[in-house]
């Protein structure tokens, strides 16, 4: 062993280097930085204003808060703390309908991070020529997770400038409104930093991190609901329980998830280092011999290879439908309280307020069930970068074969996902209705055609432009805001006509129009006939 080794080795030796790898991983992931941190911030600063504007008056908020009370509300937003506070604090209104959200997105942004900058860089192999320097072995890690509480920081303080300027709370308000994110963001820097020590692939650590977050929703939505103690259970519940901006604010459950977070850091730093590199504390289990019959196709390969991600899209979506269908069941109730312009934003262009309702809870379920598509198509992507597509491409295997079977898998995964959601909302919204769960599930149909031209356009631009993956979650997050967003923010027509969800008709609050639905339809074709033209023609990229 050399000196320098031996030197590595020993004590704080095993952080050698760490901030010459913390250079590289800052200036390798400043995009993925810079988009994240200005998405989450933009859209805070966007919604702000309108917030304030829609709810001038007392009486106005009080009348919202009547019809936020109830135990579904609650568990889509946050704890009764800050609803009694809405008639004399906007910022309690607007923090009892961000933080949820905004901190989900948050937890997403930094389980990519650390995922990107630890596992992801083992199985590539990217790691293996930094280790090659005279490199600590904790100081990837050490590296990743300073990156992580830099970015935590300045998200923060960005969302702590977004929430300045709104009324009720007190001066130190916009700081604890940042604050929280930057608490979520540590927490969930360390959680995938020890998922990374557990799995041997990027994609296993994803989804235990993904999981991680899931759980923490589920917790913080049964403990806001029944207002007990499953709130503290969860890392965005402990952001919730600070009840900022209203006369019960408070610092200290803050403290919870900081000590987390140098728990699963302190865990982390122990595993890296009694394990191999490029291996999981999780051995993998042994495969067969042999392929079963049913695998010895690309495209049965490819529905194994994104079976994990179907499985969790169909269970997410089942139990979002049957949420949002709770909600649903008490829309008659919730409208009593909505003045005039909240109205406008839920009105979809039909007299019954609740098939209203059932339209916007379709069009989100759409939304979340492309969004799995999209995945399927991103996972086609690493299978090509990290060269495991190279040994399936290397056989009597057309481009069609693959990577061409990514576009039916994720064409499947969006359609079945969408499906069970609309069963889940029909199922509990329907409340019986024959009447209602039809037309429940005939807009779930509808929403198809949408989902397919989303779908067939990011698979067109893996086919052709494989290296501009931001062009994916660009086409996703736009519909994203179209669809949720977009009366909430007055967006101009032109600007939700980019949206393939804009062409349908809101349906069942409004006819549907087949003719969209036909020429929809149309243009998905042409996109993956496009798409597979583009494979054709590009050399595969593998590492």
């Amino acid at each position: 062993m050399t000196t320098a080794a031996a030197e590595i080795e020993s004590g704080l030796g095993t952080l050698a280097g760490t901030g010459k790898i913390l250079r590289f991983q800052l200036r390798r992931s400043r995009m993925f930085l810079f988009w994240w941190i200005a998405g989450i911030a933009g859209f805070t600063w966007m919604v702000v204003p309108v917030i304030a504007d829609q709810y001038t008056t007392e009486a106005e908020r009080a009348g919202f808060a009547a019809t936020m009370s109830s135990p579904a509300m609650l568990s889509m937003s946050g704890p009764a703390e800050y609803v009694h506070a809405y008639a004399e604090s906007v910022g309690a209104l607007f923090a009892h309908r961000m933080i949820l959200w905004t901190c989900a997105m948050t937890a997403v942004m930094f389980v990519l991070l650390v995922t990107r900058l630890t596992r992801a860089d083992e199985e590539t192999s990217r790691s293996e020529v930094i280790r090659s320097l005279p490199i600590g072995r904790r100081a990837d890690l050490a590296a990743a997770l300073l990156v992580s509480a830099g970015a935590a920081v300045v998200l923060g303080g960005l969302l702590a400038l977004a929430a300045t300027g709104l009324d009720g709370g007190d001066g130190t308000s916009p700081l604890l409104f940042g604050a929280v994110h930057t608490a979520v963001g540590l927490v969930f820097a360390g959680l995938t930093a020890v998922a990374a020590q557990l799995s041997e692939n990027a994609s296993t650590a994803t989804g235990y991190g993904l999981a991680a977050l899931g759980a923490s929703v589920l917790f913080a939505g049964a403990g806001n609901a029944e207002g007990n103690w499953a709130t503290w259970l969860s890392p965005i519940g402990w952001s919730q329980l600070t009840f900022v901006y209203t006369p019960e604010q408070r610092w200290w459950p803050l403290l919870v998830s900081v000590l987390v977070a140098v728990a699963a850091v302190l865990v982390a730093f122990t595993l890296v280092a009694h394990r191999d590199f490029g291996q999981g504390m999780f051995a993998a289990r042994r495969g067969r011999a042999e392929a079963k019959p049913g695998l010895r196709s690309a495209g049965a390969l490819t529905l194994r290879l994104t079976r994990g991600l179907i499985w969790t899209g169909a269970i997410t979506l089942l139990l979002l439908g049957m949420a949002y269908g709770s909600v649903l069941g008490g829309a008659d109730d919730f409208a009593d309280g909505l003045s005039a312009a909240q109205k406008e934003i839920l009105d979809r262009g039909g007299a019954d307020l609740k098939l209203s309702f059932a339209t916007t809870f379709i069009s989100i379920n759409a939304i979340v069930a492309a969004l799995f598509g999209v995945l399927v198509v991103g996972r086609g992507r690493k299978e090509e970068t990290v060269g495991r597509g190279e040994l399936v491409a290397a056989g009597p295997v057309s481009r069609l074969g693959w990577p061409g079977t990514y576009l039916p898998a994720a064409l499947f995964a969006a359609t079945v996902t969408n499906i069970l959601g609309g069963l889940g909302l029909a199922a509990v919204g329907a409340g019986g209705d024959g009447g209602l769960f039809g037309k429940i599930m005939t807009g779930t149909l509808v929403q198809l055609p949408a989902i397919w031209v989303l779908v067939a356009f990011v698979f067109a631009a893996f086919a052709w432009l494989p290296r501009a993956g931001w062009l994916r979650w660009l086409a996703w997050t736009w519909t994203l805001l179209v669809v949720y967003f977009g009366g909430l923010l007055k967006l101009p027509e032109w600007a939700k006509a980019v949206s393939p969800f804009d062409h349908l008709g809101n349906y069942p609050a409004e006819d549907f129009s087949t003719a969209a639905l036909v020429v929809l339809t149309v243009i998905a074709a042409a996109l993956a006939a496009f798409a597979y033209a583009g494979l054709r023609r590009r050399n595969l990229s593998f590492n």
